[in-house]
């Protein structure tokens, strides 16, 4: 299995990966044979690229972080639980009430009684085990292999940067308590989102200096919703008022600055007390926050090559992301993940195409690499490098 431009997909290739539409329904479903009109309907709905079976790239096992099964359990949950708080607050948006007035409202005893009883939610975070189950034996955050459509986008985002975060936390040998406070932090870090315009988290130009500053008061109503829940707690409360802040102090809400180190040794016993300092559950969820915005769909842009990615990542050390966590980061992030398109940059395979292999655990960034195509396009016998050896003067780019 592996990913293709839409551009590049034929008929009657095969979809290597379940597609879903509104509610998660089932769009199109893995093993299908593409048609003209799924490849019409998927650019309709600004899917950029899709993953797709064929003959000369079957051998290729595009690993999964977590399951299918509890990857769309746990997305059906979190919209279940989005669309049951978003009812009880209904009346509101962001259209006809101010910010005030939604804080307000948020912390009433009638909004407060009805949040606090919502069952879903309680579902949700009794489901966080499963989850955390399946992410403790991966090393590597291999790629995320969600297609995210507009209709899904917040609910598979919430869930895959839950996913990298996890994954993540997992490396600094956090505690399993640890663990499933950032899940429930992570899969909930967007729910002030129901309170903003529809039409401004879609749109899909431009946003202006006003739309801007709507998007960004969803942080604080996330933290205002999660705050006083004893089952989210505080670390959860305070990824969804944090996951926007710098650690230079230019992010919001509150611009608050980080401290750019790490205790490897003390990882369990943080402090929280500190309010001038961003908390690190919080620098953990910036990261995979960033790294699952980029590499996914969005309305008003493509995905972001997964190298270019690494180097925004490498590049926003210390302004951006705490230094110390990027560099555990970049440990366990592929450059050229499985199943990615890339393009031979050098020497005498120059312009050729073909696709990533297999990684090499001891040497991430240079993978096994199977190539495929001449810099004609045209089709070659495959030829298969390891760039960790045979192939260390080669340098390659992803490409959709």
């Amino acid at each position: 299995m592996i990913r293709k431009h839409v551009n590049n997909i034929t008929p009657g290739m095969a979809l290597g990966k379940t597609i879903y539409g509104d509610n998660y329904a089932i769009l199109l479903k893995k093993g299908i044979a593409i048609t003209q009109d799924h490849i019409l309907s998927l650019k309709r709905r600004g899917i950029v690229c899709v993953y797709v079976e064929e003959e000369d790239t079957a051998d290729i096992e595009t690993p999964e972080i977590v399951s299918e099964k509890v990857h769309t359990m746990m997305t059906k949950r979190v919209i279940i639980t989005y669309k049951k708080i978003s009812d009880s607050f209904k009346d509101l948006s962001m259209k006809g009430s101010t910010c005030e007035s939604i804080i307000n409202s948020i912390n009433s005893e009638k909004f407060k009684k009805t949040f606090h009883q919502n069952i879903e939610l309680k579902q949700l975070n009794n489901d966080i085990s499963f989850f955390i189950d399946e992410i403790m034996d991966r090393e590597v955050l291999a790629g995320l292999n969600t297609i995210k459509t507009h209709d899904n986008y917040t609910y598979e985002h919430s869930v895959d940067s839950a996913i990298v975060a996890l994954l993540f936390a997992k490396r600094l040998r956090l505690d399993r308590n640890k663990l499933k406070q950032i899940a429930i932090g992570k899969l909930l870090h967007d729910i002030g989102n129901i309170f903003i315009d529809m039409e401004i988290l879609n749109k899909r130009e431009k946003l202006s200096e006003h739309e801007n500053e709507q998007i960004k008061k969803h942080s604080v109503f996330g933290y205002e919703l999660l705050k006083d829940l004893e089952h989210v707690g505080f670390v959860a409360a305070h990824i969804a008022y944090q996951h926007h802040e710098w650690q230079d102090g230019s992010g919001y809400p509150l611009g608050l600055k980080g401290s750019n180190t790490f205790d490897f040794y003390n990882v369990n016993e943080i402090c929280y007390s500190d309010e001038a300092k961003i908390i690190l559950p919080a620098e953990i969820a910036a990261i995979a926050d960033f790294y699952d915005a980029c590499v996914a769909n969005r309305p008003f842009r493509p995905p972001i090559p997964h190298d270019i990615v690494y180097e925004l990542i490498k590049n926003g050390a210390e302004t951006h992301f705490n230094k110390e966590l990027v560099r555990y980061f970049l440990d366990l992030l592929p450059k050229y993940p499985v199943g990615t398109e890339i393009k031979i940059k050098n020497g005498a395979y120059e312009g050729f195409t073909g696709f990533v292999f297999s990684l090499n655990r001891d040497s991430l960034n240079r993978p096994v690499i199977k190539i495929l195509y001449d810099n004609n396009k045209k089709k070659i016998n495959p030829v298969v490098i390891d760039l960790s050896s045979v192939g260390r003067n080669i340098t390659i780019q992803c490409i959709f």
